[in-house]
Parts: structure tokens; C-alpha cells; sequence
């Protein structure tokens, strides 16, 4: 334990700014940084997790600073790489809890009801939760924690603590990464989409047909008993296309973390 503590205090300036790396991502991200996590849980995974990488990357350069101002810039830099980070894994989660969730439940007839989110503080649609729950459990089924924390491995590994810099380029790439979470989550609805046009246009065949018919009435709790069996229909699908959506995420990150290496 001594020795813990003195190679700690030996190079106190490089294990802060690897703990404001290291924290910035598991506090922001929607896996580690939940807020049913209790801090103390946070906390200790962050030191735990940034002791790890201390002694697999021991301080091999001096932390260039001159002043009490330039160690702090340089803290917010490191804690700003990690929110960067968990940015892009929060894009990715939005798509499905709310992009594709709003979808469906406009299209099924679900629209006005929402429940709480605790993740976000915000009202968040009824299948969008349900869509990011199964999303959330399938991240950790296929292992996708362990490439969240491999990510932080490489960024240590090929950008040094301390020499943090980044490209004007980071706006285009949020942006493009932000376009293709929502296309990701339109795609998700379309099987919804398809069969609540399908529905639409066989009421407006009947209603030509049979103008008596109260379409209103019959109309919503049709719509919402097709779009519950359909959603149910699709659920494996969803978890197929799981992959794709982890895939597109961690190229995001690697893009990101390609703007703060300057390769972009």
C-alpha cells in the first residue's frame, strides 16, 4: 500500500490528469455514468480504472506547466476528451430512446403518453424506453463495455497525458456522427412506419367503401393492437441490428478521438 501511495504522489500531476481523462468518460456516459449509479461507485471505478491504466502507462515525459492557471487548462482538456467520448455513446443511445421511440409510438398511437426518464430528466416515449433498455442490456451481453474502456486504453496509448490538442474539424465530425445516429434511428422505426402506412391506406379504402364505418373510433385501437404485435414482430430484429448500431458508435468514437490526435 505504501508503494501505491508513493508511486501516486511521485507523479501526482500525471495521475490527476489521468483520473480527469478517465472520469470524464465513465461520468458522462450513459453505460458508467447513470444516475441510479451511486457516486461513490463512480468514484471508486474511476480511480480503480485510472490506477489500471497508471501503472500500464508510467510517466516516461515531464507534464509541461508553468503556472497553477496552465495545470488546470490542462485538466480541463483531458476531462474534456473523456465528455467527448461519451458524447458520441450518448448520440447513439438518443437515437433509439428517442428518435425511433417517438416514431413508433406517434405512429401506434402512443404519442401522448411518456414516461419519466431518470437518465436525462426528461419525458421519454414508452417503446423508445423499452427500445433502450434492450439496447443497454445487449451492449453488456456483447462485451460492448469492454471496448468502451479499450477505447480509453488507446487514446492513452497513442495521445501522451498532457498533450492534449485537437482539430477545427470537431464541429463537421459531431455533426456527421449526429446524422448518422438519426438515420440509424429512423431505420429502426421504419418497420413501424411501413405497417402504420399500410393501415392508413386500407382505412381510406374501406371509408370509400363503407362510408357508415366510424374509422375514428375503430381506427386507434387498431392501430395500436397492429403496432404492439409488429414492435413484438421486429424485437429480434432489433437485436440483430444491435451490431450495427455498436459498430457505427465506436467508429464515431474513433473519429472523435481522431479530431484531438489531429488526424482529421
Amino acid at each position: 500500500m505504501t508503494t501505491v501511495v508513493n508511486d501516486i504522489l511521485g507523479s501526482a500531476d500525471y495521475f490527476i490528469l489521468l483520473m480527469f481523462r478517465v472520469a470524464g468518460l465513465v461520468v458522462s456516459s450513459p453505460i458508467f455514468g447513470r444516475v441510479n449509479v451511486p457516486n461513490m461507485a463512480k468514484i471508486c471505478f474511476s480511480v480503480t480504472l485510472g490506477y489500471l491504466f497508471f501503472t500500464i502507462f508510467p510517466q516516461t515525459a515531464d507534464i509541461v506547466y508553468s503556472t497553477l492557471a496552465g495545470f488546470v487548462l490542462l485538466c480541463a482538456g483531458e476531462l474534456l476528451l473523456g465528455i467527448a467520448l461519451a458524447f458520441v455513446s450518448n448520440i447513439f443511445f438518443a437515437a433509439t430512446a428517442f428518435t425511433a421511440g417517438h416514431m413508433i409510438d406517434m405512429q401506434i398511437g402512443f404519442g401522448i403518453v411518456n414516461v419519466y426518464d431518470i437518465q436525462n430528466n426528461m419525458q421519454a416515449p414508452v417503446m423508445g424506453n423499452v427500445l433502450n433498455l434492450m439496447l443497454l442490456l445487449l451492449f453488456f451481453a456483447t462485451d460492448g463495455h469492454h471496448r468502451l474502456i479499450e477505447m480509453v486504453y488507446l487514446t492513452i496509448d497513442r495521445m501522451p497525458i498532457g498533450a492534449l490538442g485537437f482539430s477545427p474539424n470537431i464541429g463537421l465530425v459531431a455533426l456527421d456522427i449526429f446524422i448518422r445516429a438519426f438515420m440509424i434511428g429512423v431505420m429502426m422505426a421504419l418497420p413501424l412506419l411501413a405497417s402504420g402506412l399500410t393501415l392508413e391506406i386500407a382505412f381510406g379504402m374501406m371509408m370509400r367503401a363503407v362510408p357508415q364505418i366510424h374509422m375514428f373510433v375503430i381506427g386507434i385501437p387498431l392501430k395500436m393492437f397492429v403496432g404492439i404485435i409488429v414492435f413484438t414482430a421486429t424485437l429480434p430484429v432489433f437485436a440483430g441490428f444491435s451490431s450495427r448500431i455498436f459498430e457505427e458508435m465506436f467508429n464515431g468514437l474513433e473519429r472523435m478521438f481522431a479530431v484531438f490526435v489531429g488526424d482529421v
